[in-house]
C-alpha cells in the first residue's frame, strides 16, 4: 500500500524556513525576555490572588494573555498609537467598539494610553462625511485594514460584500447611503465610547480627547437621552443571543454613558452642563429601577420577561455615582447565585452559555466575598 504521508509543499517549506529565520534573528537581537516582564507577570498574579484567590488569579492571567494577543499596536501617520482589536468569531471587524469595551479594565490599570489608542481610530472615522449618523460607529474596518465600518454595510456600495472593497468607506461623501440602520448598535456603542473616554481620563488625568471631540460626545449623549431610557429593537454586544426590544441591561448602559459624559464635562470645567446630564442620568436611573425590578431581581426586558446579568452597572459602583441604591446591588447579585450552572452564571435566561468577561464585571460589584467567590 502506498504511503499516505504527503510530500511537503515547497512554498510551505520555504515559508516555515522564513519563520524560523526571523525567530532566530529576533532572539539574537533581543535576547531572552526581559526580567522585568517576568517580574510584572508575577506582580499581576500576586495582586489577583490577593483580590480574589487562586481561581480568580487563573482567570485574570488567562484574560491578560488573551486580551493583549487580540490586539495589534501600530502608529498612525501622526505617530499616535492605535491599538486595534480583531473580532475572533464573526466577520473579522477591526477596532470594534463593543470589543474594546470589555477589554479596557486591564489597560486602565496598567496603561490607559492603550485605551486612548483603541478610541482614536473610532473618533477619526466618526468625523468622516460618510458617517452621517448621530451615534457612534460599530467598527473601523475589517482586520487588518481600517477602511471604515464594514458591519451592516450595504453590499451595493463599492460592489463589495461585508467590507471587501477596493474603495475605502471613508472616501465616500455624505450623500452615499452606506449602511443598514437596522443592524447598527446605536445605544450600545454610544454608551461604550462615553464610558471608555471618561474612564481613561480618570485613570491618567489626560482629558485631551474629551476636549477635542466634546461636541461629538455631546451628540452621542443626546442620542442616549432620546433613545436609551427604553430602547427599541436594536442590536447590542450580546446580539448572538438574539435581538431584543426594551433591553434593560442596554438601558443601564445608556444611564451609565450619561453619567460618564457628566464626569467628562465636570473635568473640563462645564459644571452647570455636567449637572444637567447627571440629573438626567439619576432621573433615568430612578425610572429604570421602578420599571426593571420585580422585588426579587430585574427583568431581561421592560415588559417583564426573563432575567439577565446587569454588568453595565459596574461603573456606578466603580465611580461611586450612587445612581442606584446599595441595597439594590446586594439583592440583585444574590438573585444570580441560584442560576449558576456548570459553566458559570448564564448571560441571561435565554440560554445556558455565559461570557466570562461580563461575569467578572458582575462579581466586581459584590459587597461580600461569599458572593464574589460564588460568581
Amino acid at each position: 500500500m502506498p504511503s499516505l504521508q504527503k510530500v511537503p509543499n515547497a512554498r510551505m517549506v520555504a515559508f516555515c524556513d522564513l519563520i524560523e529565520e526571523r525567530a532566530k534573528a529576533a532572539a539574537a537581537k533581543y535576547g531572552t525576555p526581559d526580567a522585568k516582564v517576568y517580574t510584572d507577570y508575577k506582580e499581576l498574579l500576586k495582586d489577583a490572588e490577593a483580590v480574589g484567590g487562586e481561581d480568580y488569579a487563573t482567570v485574570v492571567v488567562a484574560s491578560y494573555r488573551q486580551s493583549i494577543a487580540a490586539h495589534k499596536l501600530v502608529a498612525d501617520e501622526n505617530g499616535d498609537a492605535l491599538f486595534i482589536s480583531k473580532e475572533n468569531d464573526s466577520n473579522g471587524c477591526a477596532a470594534t467598539v463593543d470589543v474594546s469595551y470589555p477589554s479596557v479594565p486591564l489597560y486602565l490599570l496598567y496603561n490607559p494610553e492603550l485605551v486612548r489608542a483603541m478610541c482614536r481610530p473610532v473618533m477619526k472615522f466618526a468625523k468622516m462625511p460618510v458617517w452621517k449618523y448621530d451615534f457612534a460607529p460599530h467598527d473601523v474596518g475589517r482586520y487588518p485594514v481600517l477602511n471604515g465600518q464594514v458591519y451592516a454595510a450595504h453590499s451595493r456600495v463599492g460592489q463589495h460584500s461585508e467590507g471587501n472593497t477596493s474603495v475605502p468607506f471613508y472616501y465616500y461623501p455624505s450623500t452615499v447611503d452606506a449602511f443598514n440602520f437596522k443592524s447598527q448598535m446605536p445605544v450600545e456603542e454610544c454608551g461604550n465610547m462615553l464610558l471608555m473616554v471618561a474612564a481613561m481620563g480618570h485613570a491618567d488625568g489626560n482629558w485631551d480627547m474629551a476636549k477635542e471631540d466634546l461636541d461629538i460626545f455631546r451628540m452621542w449623549s443626546e442620542y442616549l437621552i432620546q433613545y436609551g431610557e427604553d430602547p427599541g429593537e436594536q442590536l447590542c454586544t450580546d446580539d448572538f443571543a438574539g435581538h431584543l426590544a426594551r433591553n434593560i441591561n442596554l438601558s443601564a448602559k445608556a444611564i451609565m454613558g450619561l453619567a460618564a459624559f457628566s464626569m467628562i464635562l465636570e473635568k473640563l470645567g462645564h459644571a452647570d452642563e455636567a449637572k444637567r446630564y447627571m440629573d438626567k442620568a439619576r432621573a433615568m436611573g430612578e425610572s429604570w429601577l421602578k420599571r426593571a425590578d420585580n422585588g426579587e431581581h430585574t427583568w431581561l426586558t421592560f415588559d417583564g420577561h426573563g432575567w439577565s446579568q446587569k454588568y453595565n452597572l459596574v461603573w456606578d459602583k466603580l465611580f461611586g455615582w450612587n445612581i442606584l441604591p446599595k441595597e439594590f446591588y446586594a439583592r440583585e447579585l444574590r438573585s444570580y447565585l441560584p442560576r449558576i450552572n456548570e459553566f458559570g452564571l448564564p448571560l441571561d435566561s435565554r440560554a445556558s452559555y455565559t461570557k466570562s468577561d461580563w461575569t467578572m464585571w458582575v462579581a466586581a460589584m459584590a459587597d461580600s466575598r461569599e458572593v464574589f467567590d460564588a460568581l
